[in-house]
């Protein structure tokens, strides 16, 4: 697994260097346009479907976090099953672990919203709390299509548990790393979803103002 994974982090990495690093977006898992970086995911998907149980193993067990990394993202190309894994490995104590597999948790859930069912919120609600970069950005991006049913619990739960660290990243100068937090707030202040997407990639002070912040 190892050497398909090298095979496969080396032409993505140079597609992303030369700014080709648009991804199909569809199918629940890593799959960029570029040709030679997506033969080389497909590839890789191949040998994960057959190994998924072992690579489940690995990331639960090895004590190499550099070996859980990888599992972590393999799991993203398994079957929708190992969702489970991939959420109990949120919480793994090394941070390329939590990376890995809440990024392949978010492109599970762009792909089947359905999904968020599935998916307790606690683990990213305390990422989005977390000192670490990583932990909030991704923890961020999983909160987001959890709350697109807009149950209100959920959102009353956030609100309540990681308001002001959503707050924060809200107000990050790179919008695009900033966005997420806003739709979540947004969500929470009950602004219409027709409406969010523009006010929460728009000037902070306009959204802020929607909010009533």
């Amino acid at each position: 697994m190892a050497e398909l994974y090298g095979r496969m982090i080396e032409p993505e990495m140079k597609a992303i260097q030369r700014g080709n690093s648009e991804e199909d977006g569809s199918p629940g898992y890593r799959l960029m346009k570029e040709a030679e970086p997506r033969a080389a995911e497909l590839r890789f998907r191949e040998y994960v479907l057959r190994h998924e149980e072992q690579i489940v193993h690995v990331l639960e067990s090895s004590g190499r976090a550099e070996q859980r990394a990888m599992a972590a993202d393999a799991l993203g190309y398994a079957q929708p099953r190992q969702t489970a894994a991939l959420v109990r490995a949120a919480r793994d104590p090394d941070s390329g672990v939590r990376n890995n597999a809440t990024r392949a948790l978010g492109e599970i859930l762009r792909a089947d919203p359905s999904a968020a069912a599935q998916i307790a919120p606690e683990a990213f609600i305390e990422l989005v709390r977390s000192g670490t970069w990583s932990d909030r950005n991704k923890g961020c991006l999983t909160l987001w299509p959890l709350t697109q049913s807009r149950d209100p619990q959920l959102l009353a739960r956030i609100k309540s548990e990681a308001g002001d660290a959503l707050w924060e990243i809200a107000r990050w100068r790179n919008v695009g790393w900033a966005f997420c937090a806003r739709v979540v707030l947004g969500r929470a202040a009950g602004i219409p979803e027709d409406r969010l997407n523009a006010l929460a990639s728009g000037p902070l002070d306009a959204f802020v103002a929607a909010t009533r912040r």
